[in-house]
């Protein structure tokens, strides 16, 4: 292949390649895509000036739904996707129509087909490259890979984010004492929170996240603290959540990179985490960021204490 891999050739390359009713050759040189003739072409001279661009049938496009749907981390989503995809008859239309009912998901799933369909077109035209005797160009560049969640945002909070992030903490709070009476657990909430600075106050760091219809969809809050064995700033994690509609699609790890980057930028040295009863869980979470475990806190249960020590 002479001509370069353009966004646009690309685009062109996979729209010809999910057209089932024709097939399409690109020419060699100049990258133009042509339908293929009805009438016979000489083989030499197709060789010579064109390739058959990339196979793609309803299989492959089967495929890549079951690859979309395990890669999803929110149960309910991938459980209903997963449900349409084994519904037999109709399977591509009921994929779609589950799609519509999440407009989030559904925009993964656009960024999802487009990032792999550019990355089947590249290790193609790398392998033409390798049969015309040129140098193959390597991995599918960074931009190909790295396009999942694009449409989201993240900003710094301001008044307008107060009301969704206090609601929000305070649910997050909540279900990490799940056995707890309510009522202590709100208690117990509202003198931790007197114990910090406000959201806006200039030794918090807060960050929201916004769908691509600029709704609220979580935040990440920290704290200033001064460490008790350095005197390098400190940055303290109060709280990090996302709004249950938007669990897992990777939101919770796309805050916590930019604020680990903003962190950074302010000038603190280290940052914490304090992880209790049910938040022990997202002990892997932070640990996948670069978090090691510093302290460790043990309780022992009294009022069974004759079974605990069996």
């Amino acid at each position: 292949m002479e001509f370069s891999l353009t966004d646009e050739i690309i685009n062109q390359i996979t729209f010809a390649m999910e057209d089932q009713q024709h097939n399409f050759l690109i020419n060699r040189k100049t990258g133009e895509i042509i339908r293929k003739a009805d009438e016979k072409r000489s083989a030499d001279k197709e060789d010579q000036e064109y390739a058959a661009i990339p196979g793609w049938r309803p299989i492959n496009g089967y495929y890549l739904m079951e690859k979309f749907v395990s890669s999803l981390r929110n149960p309910v989503f991938r459980d209903r996707l997963r449900e349409a995809l084994s519904s037999g008859k109709g399977v591509f239309r009921s994929f779609k129509d589950h799609l519509k009912k999440n407009k989030e998901v559904e925009n993964l799933w656009f960024i999802f087909k487009d990032r792999e369909m550019r990355q089947i077109v590249w290790r193609w035209y790398d392998e033409q490259r390798e049969l015309a005797g040129l140098e193959k160009l390597g991995p599918v560049p960074e931009k190909f890979e790295d396009l999942a969640l694009s449409d989201f945002s993240i900003k710094e909070g301001d008044k307008e984010h107060l009301e969704p992030a206090l609601k929000l903490d305070k649910k997050a709070f909540s279900k990490a004492f799940p056995d707890a009476d309510p009522d202590q657990v709100e208690t117990v909430y509202t003198q931790k929170r007197k114990l910090e600075p406000g959201l806006l106050d200039p030794k918090s760091l807060l960050l929201v996240i916004e769908s691509p219809m600029k709704e609220f969809a979580g935040f990440a809050w920290g704290v200033e603290k001064t460490g008790p064995f350095s005197e390098g700033m400190l940055l303290k994690i109060i709280q990090v959540a996302v709004v249950e509609h938007y669990r897992g699609l990777g939101l919770g790890q796309m805050l916590m990179r930019r604020l680990l980057q903003e962190a950074h930028n302010r000038g603190y040295e280290r940052l914490s985490v304090e992880l209790v009863e049910a938040s022990l869980s997202l002990g892997s979470f932070f640990e996948s960021l670069g978090f090691k475990t510093c302290s460790q806190t043990l309780e022992f249960d009294l009022e069974n204490w004759e079974r605990n020590l069996t």
